[in-house]
């Protein structure tokens, strides 16, 4: 069985979060029910090793502080892998891939802000925006796929139409760990303006400011709270309305048409929520401000309530934007390379 190292970070750690292990996730399970024998190489962040162990994957773990292209090269020399595939924040390597490249071993990058400065075999960047998908500095050793249609999401639920009824359901979710604590930001400005509405908040695996939200809405009963849920998909496809980062939920929202309130958690995720909005015509309240994002997330529910013509569109551009056939796409260029 050919081996297959996914070299991945993620857990609470400012600018990183649960996102590249997610993606990682949906490819890694897909080929391992193939010809792949998947081990992760990881940094040792203890929440994010512990997520990829619970699906059933052997990670072997590194410093946090080792970025070397000779930790990976050892690496490959112990495993004898015969394809490397990297999915993390920060793009460090360089001369790894030549080492990859005399030693017939595939290289795959998953990049996310055009950062990868080495020359894998194989590329993909998901992002809609121009400048994070820029690679005019690569030469033609590497082959390129760009956009969302190279998005990658899991066997989905059936897509749910937008309803002309009044709205009733609104989602509330930051990503697998909220470092920058949007999640009780949000709720705590904004909870008594949102208690018309049932309201779904959804905590990720990494977060870790449970019992400040359990106590902020015991007393709320219009209010129910989800951990992890592993019918996250399904919830999403039900929603009215999103409150989202900008992270990979968004790109989920454009899968099932979901109107989408965006507020970005970090500055580069601020670039993706100006270009969604544009494509897809919804609210971007920008970085989150205590004196103006919540009347800015408070008029936006307004004007979707009042507008089901609004909320209509966004169904139908989002769904344009992501087809969901991004896995089956990957899983192809990858067996036909």
């Amino acid at each position: 069985m050919n081996i297959m190292l996914f070299r991945v970070d993620g857990g609470k750690v400012w600018g990183i979060s649960m996102g590249h292990i997610k993606r990682s996730l949906i490819l890694s399970t897909a080929l391992a029910k193939n010809k792949y024998r998947v081990i992760y190489i990881m940094k040792n962040y203890p929440d994010g090793v512990a997520y990829v162990r619970q699906y059933g994957f052997y990670v072997d773990t590194i410093d946090v502080e080792d970025n070397s292209d000779d930790c990976l090269i050892a690496l490959c020399k112990k495993y004898s892998p015969k394809h490397v595939i990297i999915d993390i924040f920060h793009l460090y390597y360089n001369v790894f891939f030549q080492y990859a490249r005399e030693n017939s071993i595939q290289t795959i990058v998953f990049d996310t802000l055009g950062n990868c400065v080495g020359q894998p075999d194989i590329l993909f960047n998901d992002s809609l925006v121009s400048k994070f998908t820029d690679y005019s500095h690569l030469n033609g050793k590497t082959k390129t796929f760009i956009g969302p249609k190279f998005f990658m999401i899991e066997d989905t639920p059936e897509i749910v139409q937008i309803s002309n009824d009044k709205v009733q359901n609104i989602m509330i979710t930051m990503g697998g760990s909220d470092p920058a604590g949007l999640t009780i930001k949000i709720l705590r400005s904004m909870i008594e303006r949102l208690l018309e509405f049932n309201v779904n908040v959804v905590l990720g695996p990494s977060f870790n400011e449970e019992k400040d939200v359990y106590a902020l809405l015991e007393t709320r009963h219009s209010v129910v709270i989800y951990k992890n849920p592993e019918n996250f998909l399904n919830l999403l496809s039900r929603q009215d309305i999103v409150i989202s980062s900008a992270g990979r939920t968004l790109y989920e929202c454009a899968y099932f048409g979901r109107p989408s309130i965006i507020v970005p958690s970090i500055e580069h995720e601020r670039e993706t929520a100006k270009e969604y909005a544009k494509h897809v015509d919804v609210f971007d309240v920008g970085l989150w401000d205590e004196m103006l994002s919540p009347d800015k997330i408070f008029r936006a529910i307004t004007q979707y309530k009042n507008n089901y013509y609004l909320r209509k569109n966004a169904f139908t551009l989002g769904r344009t934007l992501v087809d969901g056939s991004g896995l089956k796409r990957i899983i192809r260029i990858i067996n036909n390379n």
